[in-house]
């Protein structure tokens, strides 16, 4: 995160790229509000430095985007490597359960996943769901 934050911003000319980059990383472990917070600061801070308004939106754009490729498709790949599990199947999850619960099922949705796909590996019956949640 940090360091897709940091490259995005430097090719945009932002000032003080890496320290937005860092405190892009490390406001990117606050759940939904983290990202916001970093968006609407590098939005003030675009429009501070290049004093036009669609500069300010494309830095706050550039910055939703990374966050976005990285919450959509990065985070459930690695963790699908991470946990031997379909990346689509936990992309899949996560839209179910952030569905069904918010922001708790977006939270649980994972784990809850991987005990299921434990549980199915170890029983005979449920091998080919397990199959299916697997790689």
């Amino acid at each position: 995160m940090a360091i897709g934050t940091w490259l995005a911003f430097r090719y945009l000319g932002l000032e003080q790229a890496a320290a937005w980059g860092v405190l892009a990383g490390v406001f990117n472990s606050i759940p939904y509000f983290g990202p916001v917070l970093v968006t609407g600061g590098t939005a003030v801070v675009g429009f501070l430095q290049f004093g036009s308004l669609e500069m300010a939106a494309v830095v706050a754009g550039a910055s939703l985007l990374v966050t976005s490729l990285e919450g959509f498709l990065l985070t459930p790949w690695l963790t699908s490597r991470a946990a031997r599990m379909n990346a689509v199947a936990v992309f899949v999850g996560l839209l179910f359960w952030g569905w069904v619960w918010n922001v708790w099922g977006m939270l649980l949705a994972v784990p809850m996943l991987m005990v299921v796909k434990t549980i199915c590996d170890h029983v005979e019956d449920l091998k080919g769901v397990g199959e299916l949640l697997g790689e």
